[in-house]
């Protein structure tokens, strides 16, 4: 492996388990409870999105604001906001917000990170977090921002970078705006996963992770087609189904 050429993914089975927010369908999403228990199941990577702070902290939230998953607390948005104020909004279940360091720290050699950017201008913030703990290997980065994955590979071409694509889009474009940014990932959304561009795809040297994907007739499709990855709310579940393949293929 060349000091260009990403790792390879991490995967129990022959598809990498990734947790939608951490164990999302039965814990409050992008907290460190959500993310224990995703460890717990036995995922491959936690996906998770990230935001900074008004003073540069990387915090894990994937919307603009608080409003969504505050518990009885004033709604902050976040790039406006410090980590002492982020830190003040009280989460589901006794949770708080969660910087990255606080979820590398967690993680740290026990299961890859899928890291959403959802803010321009941070990449080198995230970059020198992943950095620090030494978890190149264990981490994808992700996102619609297409440009922040190209400055990613300018800054660390050892990390993984995958374009995410919203439902609806133009199909036929998506694997040559991965190239273009020097991604090794395409994540589409999962109404637009078919085998023939999971196909190209591979065909073009890239991994392909459907979001976000909890019925296990769709496993069964995507499975077939031989895709890479599948991101999921219930990594448990997906663990289960594909542990009951292996078993009885």
């Amino acid at each position: 492996m060349d000091s260009s050429t990403p790792p390879p993914l991490r995967k129990t089975f022959d598809v990498s388990i990734q947790a939608h927010r951490g164990f999302n369908a039965q814990y409050p999403e992008n907290t460190l409870l959500s993310f224990e228990k995703a460890i717990e199941a036995k995922a491959d990577y936690i996906e998770l999105d990230v935001r900074a702070s008004s003073d540069n902290h990387v915090v894990v939230m994937h919307d603009l604001d608080t409003e969504r998953v505050a518990v009885d607390s004033q709604p902050l948005i976040i790039a406006d906001s410090t980590l002492e104020q982020i830190k003040s909004i009280q989460l589901p279940e006794n949770q708080k917000v969660p910087t990255l360091r606080e979820v590398c720290k967690l993680c740290q050699g026990k299961i890859g990170l899928n890291i959403e950017i959802t803010q321009l201008g941070i990449t080198s913030l995230v970059n020198d977090i992943v950095h620090e703990f030494g978890m190149e290997k264990d981490v994808m980065i992700s996102s619609f921002l297409h440009g922040e994955l190209g400055l990613m590979h300018k800054l660390n071409p050892l990390l993984m970078c995958a374009t995410l694509e919203a439902k609806g889009g133009r199909v036929k474009g998506y694997i040559k705006k991965s190239l273009k940014v020097n991604a090794c990932g395409l994540n589409p959304h999962h109404t637009d996963f078919s085998p023939s561009l999971c196909t190209q795809a591979h065909e073009n040297g890239l991994y392909f992770h459907p979001w976000t994907v909890n019925d296990p007739k769709i496993w069964d499709e995507m499975v077939a087609a031989g895709v890479d990855g599948i991101i999921t709310d219930n990594p448990q579940a997906l663990y289960d189904y594909l542990q009951d393949k292996a078993v009885n293929s």
